[in-house]
């Protein structure tokens, strides 16, 4: 089967694979859409921690099991559900968690081979390229469920890129108050169609006062300061994007959480419970979910989608595996 494997850093080559075939509790799914994160850019650029090579990339994906005309979107990872995390409902901190298109063969080839488990089912009415959103727009519901915001709460999101739209989606189906910082003018008037549909302020700065949760929708380190000098006391900043380099944390970013009693707080990736609560939302929103997607491509142009991605000159690529 035709698939886009990243062999070593920096390295794609579209390749013949075998059909892998399924062991007890597997399925194999045909790949209908697969959509592309910056996460995946930045594999194929410079690598990542759960990353084990040669690897078919993809984790946003959308497929139809075989010999069924049944849709899935699938949970990317595979958790051991025994550990105090998977008994406590956060599979997704699961030690021996295994990852779609990380350490085990990713979306982005014809036909991927996942745990049955992971599957869930899309709403008749939803497109596969929106489907695919499922995984994103659930991170995103991880990130404030683990701020705690609520019905009433202000959030401040540092960065206007998809990630940041759908987290300022997930604020508004919670009743919350969103407001998104983005420098870059073309990000602005990219995502202005998106925004005023859904009534969500933005800018390249606010004046708008303090804010309940703040929350970093990209990895510039001076997020962190920007974001917890705008809290209000007793509020909380949520580390959704990762920072890169060796930089150390600002004292003065310390002084406010001590002096002001902060929370910090980290979220990583998605339980499946979120993946299932994401899709509803995405049928009741499915027209502006898909104002996002910017490019439908061919597997074969994975490469220039993935550097396009790195680039931060699109909202969101969605490859279309059927084309």
């Amino acid at each position: 089967m035709r698939s886009v494997l990243l062999k070593e850093i920096g390295l794609l080559a579209m390749e013949d694979i075998p059909v892998p075939e399924p062991g007890p509790g597997q399925v194999l799914l045909r790949v209908s859409r697969c959509a592309l994160c910056r996460t995946d850019a930045k594999m194929w650029s410079q690598g990542q921690r759960d990353l084990i090579l040669p690897r078919v990339l993809g984790h946003e994906i959308c497929g139809i099991r075989e010999g069924t005309d049944e849709r899935f979107v699938v949970w990317p990872g595979e958790a051991c559900g025994r550990c105090v995390q998977c008994v406590g409902r956060a599979e997704n901190l699961c030690e021996e968690m295994k990852i779609l298109g990380f350490n085990r063969d990713g979306g982005l080839a014809e036909k991927v081979l996942v745990p049955e488990s992971s599957l869930i089912s899309v709403p008749a009415a939803l497109a596969d390229d929106a489907a695919c959103l499922a995984e994103p727009l659930a991170c995103a519901f991880n990130a404030l469920e683990q701020a705690n915001l609520s019905a009433g709460h202000t959030l401040l999101i540092l960065g206007g890129g998809a990630v940041g739209l759908l987290i300022a989606l997930a604020a508004k189906t919670a009743g919350a108050c969103p407001f998104i910082v983005e420098i870059s003018p073309e990000k602005l008037s990219k995502s202005e169609a998106f925004r005023n549909r859904l009534d969500i302020r933005a800018g390249a700065s606010c004046d708008y006062g303090s804010f309940d949760v703040a929350v970093n929708a990209c990895s510039a380190d001076d997020t962190l300061l920007a974001g917890i000098s705008r809290l209000k006391s007793s509020g909380c900043f949520c580390f959704f994007s990762g920072f890169t380099g060796e930089k150390p944390f600002p004292v003065k970013a310390l002084n406010e959480i001590h002096y002001r009693q902060l929370r910090v707080v980290g979220a990583y990736g998605c339980t499946r419970a979120q993946m299932a609560r994401s899709l509803p939302v995405l049928d009741e929103f499915q027209k502006e979910v898909r104002l996002l997607i910017e490019q439908e491509i061919r597997l074969g142009e994975t490469a220039q989608g993935l550097s396009t991605v790195l680039a931060g000159e699109v909202l969101k690529i969605v490859v279309n595996m059927e084309a």
